[in-house]
């Protein structure tokens, strides 16, 4: 008699696995609590890639990197392990599967967005989130530049007596007080509001050109600031300029030998904005010839190549630099994992753009 053995075949349940995240930076030192809840919905892949070309390996069908769900760059990192620029030869190799990328820049310099959109990958910067900080630095800048309070210290820090006890001589017939002074701010966004509120603490009056103007309830929150249809109307009654605008080419050398010669002699010229939104040849020209008295830059042409006469001559010693990463460093309670880890876990299902 033959024996009937019956089989069952059972089919494992299987669940889809966590999406995965390529996280570009060093660990996360603030937003532990954020980064923990993150790390319960998302797999993490540490970049380790060293350059362009290596990443670009790695994203290659079998490579490390080659099904990631998206990418995760929360800070900026030194740049040899800091993720390349998104340009649209990198994009290109980007797997299918991913779909979202969260950075800590503020605008998208360097990134081509149009590819990005092409293949249906959503790109979320920082936009906000360091305003706070941004207009701390400029305010700092705009005092600096003012009352050549850089100069000062730098004196002080030569220790040498001879040239500290000058330095009121070297100073007085050039500082200046910011108060019932007119700022001029070119790009009212959410910067240039905050820069104005600060401004106004000080005393300052708000003059301003942007590609749109603000309503009634903003213009009053800043002291009933002044509209300028154009840039010219505003640099001729600007006592300082502050550039809070991103670089595109509309605003590239925005200030340049034209409009530096439009401008008030004795002029302040702070820029929180881009580097290649001032022609820097011609703003060492404008110190020199004494048109601009004093400078305060967060941001640099060709970052870090300096502008040698700018800051290293001694004519040009009124130019006061902040570090570019000033502004963020001061906000990386707020910025680091936080924000970015929340635009990813929002992105899961239905990407939404929160930058």
């Amino acid at each position: 008699m033959a024996t009937v053995v019956r089989t069952t075949t059972t089919t494992a349940m299987t669940t889809n696995p966590k999406p995965s995240i390529l996280y570009a930076g060093h660990p996360i030192r603030y937003a532990t609590s954020q980064w923990e809840k993150f790390q319960q919905n998302f797999t993490i892949i540490p970049y380790t890639s060293r350059s362009k070309a290596e990443f670009i390996h790695a994203l290659q069908p079998g490579g490390p990197y080659s099904t990631i769900n998206g990418i995760l760059r929360p800070a900026i990192s030194e740049p040899h392990i800091d993720l390349p620029l998104l340009d649209k030869e990198l994009v290109s190799h980007l797997p299918t599967s991913c779909k979202i990328i969260a950075s800590v820049n503020h605008g998208y310099d360097g990134i081509d967005t149009e590819e990005l959109g092409r293949r249906g990958i959503w790109y979320c910067n920082g936009a906000g989130a360091a305003n706070d900080s941004t207009a701390d630095i400029a305010l700092f800048l705009i005092l600096a530049a003012f009352r050549y309070t850089t100069f000062s210290e730098s004196r002080l820090r030569e220790m040498r007596a001879a040239r500290y006890f000058s330095v009121e001589g070297d100073v007085v017939p050039y500082a200046n007080t910011p108060r019932n002074r007119i700022l001029g701010v070119v790009g009212m966004g959410g910067i240039g509001v905050e820069i104005s509120v600060r401004a106004r603490a000080v005393g300052m009056q708000i003059h301003y050109f942007s590609r749109t103007r603000k309503g009634p309830d903003v213009e009053g929150l800043l002291g009933g600031a002044v509209y300028h249809p154009t840039l010219k109307g505003m640099l001729a009654v600007a006592d300082c300029v502050v550039l809070a605008c991103p670089h595109t080419p509309e605003t590239h050398h925005i200030l340049n030998r034209e409009t530096f010669a439009a401008m008030k002699k004795g002029v302040r010229i702070v820029n929180i904005g881009r580097g290649k939104c001032i022609d820097e040849d011609a703003l060492a020209d404008a110190i020199e010839d004494g048109t601009v008295a004093g400078a305060g830059l967060d941001v640099y042409h060709d970052e870090w190549v300096y502008h040698f006469w700018l800051y290293f001559s001694p004519l040009f010693s009124f130019v006061a630099a902040a570090a570019a990463a000033g502004a963020g460093a001061a906000s990386m309670t707020s910025m680091r994992g936080a924000r970015f880890t929340d635009q990813i876990i929002q992105a899961r299902g239905q990407p939404q753009i929160v930058g």
